[in-house]
């Protein structure tokens, strides 16, 4: 009897034991024994390494586990992940389930993003899904831009050590070597031209002394002809020169205020108009007496039947109150052009000194040109 009761104790305690380990492990997987946990999905392209019993993480807390994890689809282009939180907690509705790593060592783990939705999620919903880098993959995408510019930065490298190789290379001409040895040549001369100039100057030195002298002596001389400068007193020849200025400014003063002929040539502008009228009736006097000798003639219309007289006509194309000036279009076109003043009017000629047979002849091609032409007896 006693030994019967002995395997009693035996047995109670193994599935005490049973009973203990299995608590202890869904307590290490944050999942209650006899209590009912809310069941939700979500469905993925991948999963990274995320495997069934990993954990489930809501605001850094481990509030559940993955279920289960299979494929679906007709094809198998999606994974379906299923897993489940304690029913003590209560998401929104629009919490976002995000594939992320885990630790170090690449274990990955579901992390709970939630919503701003007023509504909780239910037992069997699908969430949102989302598969986010893992630490390795930023780590590589962010040491990508590093990884060009070291690739880069090893291509320049290469090429300024090629140049180098080149440079000291001993087969090229114009190597580092051969300058460097030009350029101690070079120091060489330059010492060898110093030592020859000291030798040149102690050889010298009795005539660059007695050169010295000489230019000493050269500057008394001009510290003697300066001494005498200073002797000549300059004040009376800046008094002359002050007298003169002061005349020469009373003389431009008179002319300013129109005294005397200069300065009434120069102020008064009716002097000075009558001045360049009378050039300008000097001028055409001139012109006229080299083009008409007669210098004034006197005319008579033809017309009528009155006795023609003897002598020359010609044909009037203009008349006008005023001289026309020398550069008139008139003048340019005809430069034979003869010009008459008659009781105040000028009057301006072609064809002078012709009969009348030939006057009444040149007429006709006149008119062609100047409608109003009439023909004249110069007397």
């Amino acid at each position: 009897m006693k030994h019967i009761k002995r395997e009693v104790k035996l047995a109670i305690t193994a599935i005490a034991a049973v009973i203990i380990l299995i608590w202890g492990i869904n307590f290490l997987k944050a999942r209650a024994l006899f209590e009912k946990n809310y069941v939700f999905y979500g469905v993925y392209d991948r999963v990274d390494g995320l495997k069934v019993s990993s954990s489930v993480i809501y605001r850094g807390y481990g509030v559940g586990q993955v279920n289960d994890i299979r494929f679906v689809g007709p094809r198998y282009e999606k994974v379906l992940v299923q897993f489940s939180v304690g029913k003590n907690l209560q998401i929104p509705s629009n919490t976002i389930a995000s594939i992320q790593s885990a630790d170090l060592m690449g274990g990955k783990a579901i992390q709970l993003l939630p919503g701003n939705s007023e509504t909780y999620a239910k037992s069997g919903d699908t969430l949102r899904s989302e598969l986010s880098m893992g630490l390795m993959e930023q780590l590589t995408e962010q040491m990508e831009p590093l990884k060009e510019k070291i690739g880069r930065i090893m291509t320049s490298l290469d090429t300024v050590l090629f140049s180098l190789s080149e440079l000291f290379d001993e087969s090229q001409d114009g190597n580092i070597r051969t300058s460097l040895k030009s350029v101690g040549r070079t120091l060489a001369s330059v010492e060898q031209a110093s030592g020859t100039l000291n030798a040149l100057l102690n050889k010298e030195s009795i005539r660059i002394s007695d050169i010295l002298s000489e230019i000493h002596q050269v500057t008394g001389n001009i510290e003697s002809i300066s001494d005498s400068l200073k002797a000549v007193q300059p004040a009376n020849t800046l008094l002359s020169l002050n007298d003169v200025l002061a005349q020469t400014d009373s003389i431009v003063s008179k002319i300013n205020r129109g005294t005397g002929t200069l300065g009434n040539v120069v102020n008064n502008d009716e002097l000075y108009d009558n001045l360049t009228l009378v050039s300008e009736n000097l001028n055409r006097l001139l012109v006229e007496f080299r083009q008409n000798p007669k210098r004034f003639v006197s005319f008579s219309v033809f017309g009528g039947n009155k006795k023609q007289e003897e002598g020359g006509y010609g044909i009037v194309v203009a008349e006008s109150k005023k001289p026309l000036p020398l550069n008139a279009e008139l003048y340019l076109d005809y430069p034979d052009l003869k010009e008459i003043r008659k009781n105040g009017t000028y009057f301006y000629l072609l064809y002078t000194d012709f009969n009348l047979k030939q006057a009444k002849k040149e007429l006709e091609e006149v008119k062609q040109v100047f409608e109003k032409a009439y023909i004249v007896k110069l007397d």
